[in-house]
């Protein structure tokens, strides 16, 4: 079957399939924006520049129904995922529909709105920017979560108010009989002088097939902060389609940590997109794939005002047949001075099938900036081994310490200890498996 005839079976299942049931007015709004979007965006192939290195194959050869008709099972116990910083502030879906049951938003405070997009609906800072702030040209996935979903997360921080307690967005997927399709939804809403902690995790509790395409929209006010860690940890034999989005008014800061660990095809696209003068923001990555597992990323750090700093480094481990792809943009707008920002993608082969393609870019139309990019693609070492080894450690923990090494700088940027060591564990767990 040819990609083109792939491409309109998909397009032509997806916008069949996918009726608002929504009971929000403007939830249902950007329904019928997202089907019209939909129908006249062309799926992606090879021949489109910004996926000419990805198989699609995962997504277009597959069906993916509707929940109901998945046939998922329970959720059972899942306690052992919640962040024991977060017990009481904290958020749960379930294959992408809120439950109620096994969230706890206790510990907040009492100006603060920790909940569902459906329960909140009528806020005046939902109606305002809910379905605003994305912004992704010729692309399929932002209208199809725009088309499907009805409901989501959403958070709002009023003004000179700071959570010390991070808020945990806990998504989970179960074993299904079919594959199915989920998207999650999240608003971020910070005002004035605010700040906060949001841990979003999306985690497979089976080795089952599906479809998850979240989008996660921030809109940052004057002065207003946070630190967003986003943690992949999806089926090995699903696909994730990321949209994370952030906007920033002046004195505002946005640092962003994305964590893939799972996923069969894994692609994600963060923007983040200066509103006015003199923020910062951090877009921050790690990659650690193995099997036959593909990551992909997009990024544009798009620099719109004068004086802002950015950061980004996206540190890549790639063991058997895994392919990486990052493709980093810095943008820098006419007028737009004093802007240092710093790009960097890291990657760390460990086997002589994986694969990497990377591509930093700088477009810049300022003079008087400070911009750096590059990229490095490396093995580990034979004489670094050797010197661990002569201290008494086998190859095989010598490997492991190398690439404990590699990973620890990303890690370490997380403020929440129960999440530094979950992701410290895993390090740990994908360097061991190869022993075993």
């Amino acid at each position: 079957m040819s990609e083109v005839i792939q491409r309109d079976t998909m397009l032509s299942y997806i916008t069949g399939s996918v009726e608002s049931s929504a009971e929000s007015v403007a939830i249902r709004a950007i329904n019928e924006r997202g089907r019209e979007d939909l129908e006249n965006t062309p799926f992606p192939t090879r021949k489109d520049e910004d996926w000419r290195f990805v198989d699609l194959k995962s997504i277009t050869k597959s069906q993916f129904c509707k929940l109901e008709e998945a046939n998922a099972a329970d959720v059972g116990d899942i306690s052992d995922h919640y962040l024991p910083e977060a017990m009481n502030c904290r958020l749960v879906f379930v294959n992408g529909v809120y439950s109620e049951e096994l969230s706890s938003v206790e510990d907040l405070p009492n100006n603060v709105i920790v909940g569902n997009l459906a329960a909140n609906a009528d806020n005046n800072s939902v109606k305002e920017h809910l379905g605003t702030i994305t912004n992704y040209d010729d692309d399929v996935f932002a209208p199809f979560n725009d088309a499907a979903f009805t409901d989501g997360a959403f958070i709002y921080v009023p003004e000179e108010t700071v959570i010390r307690t991070p808020i945990h967005i806990l998504n989970v997927f179960t074993d299904a009989e079919k594959a199915f399709y989920a998207t999650p939804r999240l608003l971020y809403v910070g005002e004035m002088f605010s700040k906060s902690t949001i841990i979003e995790e999306h985690i497979g509790l089976a080795d089952n097939q599906y479809l998850n395409v979240p989008v996660t929209e921030f809109k940052m006010f004057t002065g207003s902060n946070v630190h967003h860690a986003r943690i992949q940890r999806d089926s090995k034999k699903a696909s994730h389609v990321s949209r994370p989005i952030a906007i920033l008014d002046k004195n505002a800061e946005y640092h962003s940590y994305t964590i893939c660990l799972g996923a069969k095809l894994f692609r994600n696209d963060p923007r983040v997109i200066q509103n006015a003068e003199e923020v910062n923001f951090t877009v921050d990555g790690l990659v650690l794939i193995d099997g036959d597992q593909i990551a992909d990323t997009h990024s544009i750090m798009d620099h719109r005002f004068a004086h802002a700093g950015s950061h980004q480094l996206h540190k890549v481990v790639v063991n058997d047949s895994a392919h990486s792809v990052f493709n980093g943009k810095i943008f820098v707008a006419k007028d737009a001075q004093k802007i240092d920002s710093f790009q960097e993608n890291r990657n760390l082969l460990l086997s002589e099938n994986g694969k990497v393609n990377t591509k930093p870019q700088l477009e810049i139309f300022a003079d008087d900036v400070l911009c750096s990019h590059g990229a490095t693609i490396g093995q580990l070492q034979d004489e670094e081994v050797f010197y661990l080894q002569s201290r008494g450690l086998t190859e095989q923990k010598s490997r492991e310490l190398l690439v404990y090494a590699f990973a620890l700088e990303s890690v370490e940027s997380m403020e929440v200890e129960s999440v530094e060591k979950l992701l410290l564990n895993e390090v740990i767990e994908y360097t061991n498996r190869d022993e075993k």
